[in-house]
């Protein structure tokens, strides 16, 4: 007899059949770490630094790691009973009641994720651009030319993935050894002149208690920041082997491997150099030290030649981090309109290649306009755009799966303490991105719950119909 959970995964597999699954484990465990790598951590632990009084950063990292391997367990077990494309929006659609509730839900996730996808994109070439600024001096002296490389860098990562899924996993995988490799270059690095003094004395007059009152929220919103992208596996669920088992292996493994990576680059940073030369300024702005730290780093360590090829190692990764981010987004938006959620032309796909052709191109497109805008104001933003339509959302649904006696293939780790664990911290984070990222979370929010109102009375689908039962929306 055929149990529900064989019966869901036989509707999202053929939902999916256009695409082809050519993603195996280790290609799953690449998307998920280079879009966790990338530029992130390179440029931000200035400001983690500068939040927890240099010392304390470490908590931040170390926090933020478990934060992350506590939602990713969310992430493992859905992904493995939803093993399609969209991630979020298939486990809240089907959850919910794919005609009712589900359908806002599934339908505002999308919404967030067209203001989101970008945001992060673009974050990730600005970063790629700052750092350039090492190699070229001239770049870093002009505004309008680090924006103008940001948008070159984003046209380049578009082009870059317009082709099928197998030679993107391909490709994925040597940027993730390249970015691996990047940070164990600068890890090496710190540790050359590591004085343990320095890097585990915090400052005179202060503790950890007033250390971790005055930056732990700035800081873990930073740390989550970097630490995200595990979820990039569940998004390519469609295109993915095995999803049910690869998928929760992959964000695991990713984790665990970035967070060690992470925790100890910062403790190399913190033992190599003075962590006040760093962190931003009253006015925001980063000290030269700041602009390029891990390029620094190799400098004082290994000289001049040595920190420009590791400088190159750093913009490799920078620029797989926004490879594996746009891959993964770019399968959202097709997801809904292949259910006929969203806008019919997110569901075309490339007639030879058999990849989601027109979202790639529209979610790249938009990423190039976020690179007009300050980093630190993006990051915010970020993380306030999708944290209760997306985490919040997901740890609730988990909940319900399992009220419902649903038994997924892969089942969480002493549940539900880490669901709970990772609901307060994704809730302490939203609380502590201050208002104006606040006010653009719930705004977006409601504007997109607007839309769907409009559509849905337009369309007389839920809640408008005058039965009571859902109609199924037009294509």
């Amino acid at each position: 007899m055929t149990t529900d959970v064989e019966a869901l995964e036989a509707e999202i597999i053929r939902r999916d059949a256009p695409l082809v699954r050519g993603v195996g484990l280790l290609g799953a465990v690449a998307i998920n770490a280079i879009s966790m790598i990338g530029i992130g951590p390179l440029i931000t632990i200035p400001l983690v630094l500068g939040a927890l009084h240099g010392p304390l950063s470490l908590v931040g990292w170390v926090l933020g790691a478990l934060l992350a391997l506590c939602d990713g367990l969310v992430w493992a077990e859905l992904g493995s009973l939803f093993p399609g494309s969209g991630g979020t929006y298939g486990y809240l659609r089907e959850i919910f009641g794919k005609e009712r509730f589900g359908q806002l839900l599934a339908f505002l996730f999308v919404w967030q994720t067209i203001f989101v996808a970008p945001i992060n994109q673009a974050t990730g070439y600005i970063g790629f651009a700052n750092y350039a600024g090492y190699l070229f001096p001239g770049i870093a002296g002009s505004a309008w030319g680090l924006k103008a490389l940001a948008i070159g860098v984003g046209i380049v990562t578009l082009i870059a993935l317009y082709r099928g899924i197998a030679s993107v996993a391909k490709i994925g995988i040597l940027l993730a050894f390249a970015s691996v490799l990047t940070l164990l270059c600068v890890i090496v690095s710190s540790y050359v002149h590591f004085s343990p003094s320095q890097a585990l004395t915090l400052p005179a007059h202060d503790s950890i208690w007033l250390g971790l009152r005055a930056g732990l929220g700035q800081a873990l919103i930073i740390a989550m920041y970097d630490y995200l992208g595990y979820n990039q596996s569940s998004c390519i669920g469609g295109e993915v082997i095995d999803p049910a088992r690869t998928v929760p292996r992959s964000i695991v493994i990713s984790i665990l491997l970035v967070a060690a990576l992470y925790v100890a680059m910062q403790l190399g940073i913190l033992g190599a150099i003075h962590w006040q030369a760093v962190i931003p300024r009253a006015d925001g702005s980063l000290p030269p030290l700041g602009q390029h730290v891990a390029s620094a780093v190799v400098e004082r360590a290994f000289g001049g030649a040595a920190a420009i090829g590791v400088t190159i190692l750093i913009l490799l990764t920078a620029f797989a981090s926004v490879y594996g981010n746009l891959l993964g987004y770019s399968r959202v938006p097709f997801a809904a309109a292949a259910d006929g959620l969203f806008l019919k032309p997110f569901a075309h796909v490339h007639p030879k290649l058999r990849f989601p052709d027109v979202a790639l191109v529209i979610m790249g497109l938009l990423s190039l306009v976020g690179c007009l805008f300050p980093l630190d104001q993006l990051i915010n933003a970020l993380t306030t755009g999708i944290v209760l339509i997306q985490p919040v959302a997901q740890i609730v649904a988990l909940g319900v799966i399992r009220a419902r006696g649903v038994r997924a293939p892969y089942r969480m780790w002493l549940f539900p303490v880490p669901a709970l664990i990772a609901l307060a911290g994704w809730i302490f984070i939203f609380a502590s991105a201050g208002t104006v990222a606040i006010a653009f979370g719930l705004i977006s929010l409601l504007v997109g719950l607007a839309v769907f109102l409009w559509r849905a009375s337009r369309m007389r689908a839920w809640p408008f119909t005058e039965s009571g039962r859902a109609a199924s929306p037009k294509r």
